[in-house]
């Protein structure tokens, strides 16, 4: 229960949630970025968003700037052709983990996405429209 407006709630999380969004009777302390005014409730939430306009992580092979290290990390793989992400299945190899997950959908049993035309059936939308761009046989 908030002990500043008496609004109930299920979880401890909920509770602090509550606290730090949404009471209007806890006093907030806000924090506002200088590049775009938007405001945090949390310094550290802010220090994180300043990092998208400041992009302190800079890529020495070709001076493109990230504002995460991971970002820059697997961009450096660009340059040297490395995928240290394969697929169990095929042995595919991907230089980021979101593009293995995405592979990994083609070896689903579950084909969400359906030709109008040919009735095929595709584990991505992307593969779909890869499909009908190139032209279906019934098309």
């Amino acid at each position: 229960k908030c002990l500043d407006c008496h609004n109930e709630n299920l979880s401890f999380t909920g509770l602090a949630k509550h606290k730090q969004l949404e009471c209007e009777c806890s006093s907030k302390k806000h924090f506002t970025c200088k590049y775009c005014e938007k405001e945090y409730i949390s310094l550290g939430a802010l220090k994180m968003h300043i990092r998208t306009h400041t992009l302190p992580c800079v890529c020495k092979l070709c001076g493109k700037a990230f504002s995460r290290p991971w970002l820059l990390q697997g961009h450096i793989r660009t340059h040297t052709g490395e995928k240290p992400f394969s697929c169990l299945h095929c042995h595919r190899a991907f230089a980021d983990r979101s593009n293995l997950r995405a592979h990994l959908q083609t070896h689903s049993e579950m084909k969400k996405y359906q030709c109008a035309c040919c009735l095929k059936t595709f584990s991505r939308i992307s593969l779909l429209a890869k499909h009908q761009e190139t032209g279906c046989l019934l098309s």
